[in-house]
């Protein structure tokens, strides 16, 4: 893989990015965590305007061929390919990156009261999972055992929990999530529904933001011709900032027995798994899953949603019986691989004895 670099998207105020349904006059609508599409969206807004094309709402602008094999369309990315997004925090300049903490991770507190997190091992039994005959991912203590509470990994964690370090889970504590009232408008934007208030939940940072990861050059050629976007619900302003990443988190890993971690949603025929349980010639072994999340999307050209999809959520492991020759024999299994749904991380496991 060629180096990586990430690109920072630091928003002024607050941001949001509203849930996939209808809501009526008084409700509350949460934010939920972006999938890669509001990104892309805000990069092609910020790209046309850039390009001096013109934009209408409701309507798709005329677009050059060479121009739309520079930033693409809602089918494809163009010259834009973007791994995410993540959070990260930003102090004294000292960033740090927070990835999706892997589902098949556990606390065990030992007698001394110390707490150590611990990787679930891999149970060689058959039980149904869905449709599907799996292991189990399987946490070998009885007593002293806790689940964990956090839901993301620091990028020195990830990389200790990669080695076969002793590693630990924490959540990033540089935004809340506040609600706000808002009023919903008429389509021409020039008034507001009469009785359409509404409370909607929101990020406010103190520090840092959003990043995406990519490995492209021409990415990054693009990109730098942007300094900001307007990104998520409300079309909110976004610093843009791309710096060379210090880690390639992407990396094959020494180990006997090797997993991997979803760190973007996934979209797979199956479900929960690729058809028959398998990413080409690979087995999954078993599965340690997160709750699945719904991905949609809003389509400009004709202001109406897009089809809405059942994902896998980032932090699913799965358990494979042998390590891939090629990362894209996984990525590929994934609707929407282009648009960097379906990317992963490889972490170790052990075996039951």
């Amino acid at each position: 893989m060629n180096e990586l670099y990430a690109v920072y998207f630091q928003p002024e105020d607050w941001l949001a990015f509203r849930e996939n349904r209808r809501f009526n006059p008084g409700d509350s609508v949460k934010s939920v965590f972006p999938s890669p599409f509001p990104f892309y969206g805000a990069i092609r807004t910020a790209l046309l305007k850039k390009y001096n094309v013109k934009l209408f709402y409701h309507k798709k602008p005329e677009l050059s061929q060479e121009l739309l094999e520079k930033i693409g369309d809602e089918n494809n990315p163009g010259l834009i390919k973007l791994y995410g997004p993540f959070l990260y925090s930003e102090e004294n300049g000292i960033k740090k990156h927070y990835f999706p903490a892997p589902k098949n991770i556990y606390i065990y507190e030992h007698d001394s009261n110390k707490t150590e997190y611990k990787i679930m091992q891999y149970f060689d039994t058959e039980i149904k999972f869905e449709d599907l005959q799996l292991g189990l991912a399987w946490i070998p203590e009885y007593d002293n055992v806790q689940e964990i509470g956090e839901n993301y990994i620091e990028l020195q964690e990830l990389v200790n929990l990669q080695s076969e370090k002793e590693f630990v889970l924490s959540n990033p504590e540089n935004f809340e999530i506040e609600s706000r009232l808002g009023i919903a408008l008429e389509k021409s934007y020039k008034k507001s529904k009469e009785g359409m208030i509404y409370t909607m939940t929101i990020y406010r940072f103190k520090n840092g933001g959003f990043f995406m990861l990519t490995d492209s050059r021409e990415t990054v050629e693009e990109l730098s011709k942007i300094d900001f976007v307007f990104l998520g619900s409300k079309q909110r302003w976004c610093n843009v900032k791309i710096e060379s990443f210090p880690y390639n988190v992407f990396q094959k890993i020494q180990s006997e027995n090797v997993a991997i971690e979803l760190i973007t949603p996934a979209i797979y025929e199956n479900g929960i798994t690729p058809k028959e349980a398998k990413f080409g010639e690979i087995r999954i072994k078993a599965v340690a899953a997160n709750k699945k999340m719904a991905i949609s999307g809003w389509d400009y050209t004709s202001g109406k949603p897009k089809p809405m999809h059942q994902a896998v959520s980032p932090g699913t492991v799965y358990y494979l019986d042998k390590v891939p020759e090629n990362d894209e024999v996984i990525t590929n299994q994934s609707l929407y691989n282009q648009f960097g749904f379906g990317r992963f991380v490889y972490i170790p496991y052990k075996p039951f004895e």
